[in-house]
């Protein structure tokens, strides 16, 4: 269960680090590479512009155990970046009682990516984990000369420009970007087992000037609706402290059962219902 809502999380964020654009009216480059030093320039104008930004927003998982409600709230400046997760762990079934929140801090620090968790400590990721969360934060650098413009498609009332891309180190295999603005809408992607991923943006606010952001965030599995995201505040620009991308500067309370405590009351509950069988067996002869 941990590693779905974790999978969520970074889907989630993928598409938020990539959904900030310059709202302008102007014609596709049939040249690609043109195109991406478009983005490039705009991007580093959005760096001048907007020196900090944090992001609540609630998400709604569904999970072969059920639906589970996390907040998460995301912090950036400039090239570091910071994602706090918390999710109430009494939704989900088998959990003893009393158990509390899970709380999930990864940052990247301007050099590394650290998880720091109430449960299991803070540690310093790396392999294809840290490259998840780091891909993302100049995604048209990522785009090799093998992507292509094969069309186009309404998104939500939007005209798209379709881009398919064929470098397997992309998150995504297909991306539809805004004619009108070259925002991302919708990407795609190759699940686990095959299924086919795809992430929806919709419900587009201006942020500042001319900047814009999503508050609505879906993510469909073969169709069908795995996760909603919804953007409860966002500001900008309000000084946030180098000290909060600090992992050793991060604490985290727990609330409720700690992870010793809870897999103590987890072997508990177990012994309990191995002697009630033995119990109800004996019985039975």
């Amino acid at each position: 269960m941990g590693e779905r809502i974790d999978c969520t999380g970074i889907r989630v964020i993928v598409l938020l680090l990539m959904s900030l654009v310059l709202i302008v009216s102007q014609g596709f480059p049939q040249d690609l590479s043109r195109l991406l030093k478009e983005l490039e320039a705009k991007y580093a104008k959005f760096e001048e512009e907007i020196k900090d930004m944090t992001i609540v927003q609630e998400i709604n998982a569904v999970t072969p155990e059920g639906e589970m409600v996390s907040e998460m709230q995301m912090l950036r400046k400039g090239e570091k970046f910071r994602m706090d997760t918390a999710m109430d762990m009494s939704q989900a079934p088998d959990m003893p009682e009393g158990m509390g929140e899970m709380k999930t801090i990864v940052i990247y620090d301007g050099k590394d990516t650290w998880m720091i968790s109430s449960f299991t400590g803070k540690k310093k990721l790396s392999g294809e984990v840290e490259k998840q969360y780091q891909r993302e934060k100049n995604w048209w650098k990522l785009i090799s000369e093998k992507a292509k413009i094969v069309g186009t498609e309404k998104v939500d009332k939007r005209e798209c420009y379709v881009v398919k891309i064929e470098d397997k180190e992309y998150p995504f295999t297909r991306l539809w970007l805004d004619k009108r603005n070259l925002v991302p809408i919708k990407g795609e992607s190759e699940g686990t087992e095959g299924e086919t991923i795809l992430l929806i943006h919709s419900d587009f606010k201006k942020i500042k000037g001319v900047w814009e952001m999503p508050y609505k965030t879906e993510i469909y599995a073969d169709s069908k609706l795995m996760s909603t995201s919804l953007v409860k505040s966002l500001e900008i620009n309000k000084g946030l402290s180098d000290d909060l991308f600090d992992p050793d500067k991060v604490k985290i309370e727990t609330k409720g059962l700690g992870m010793r405590e809870m897999m103590k009351q987890m072997m508990l509950e177990e012994a309990e219902d191995r002697l009630l069988e033995e119990a109800e067996e004996g019985i039975g002869r």
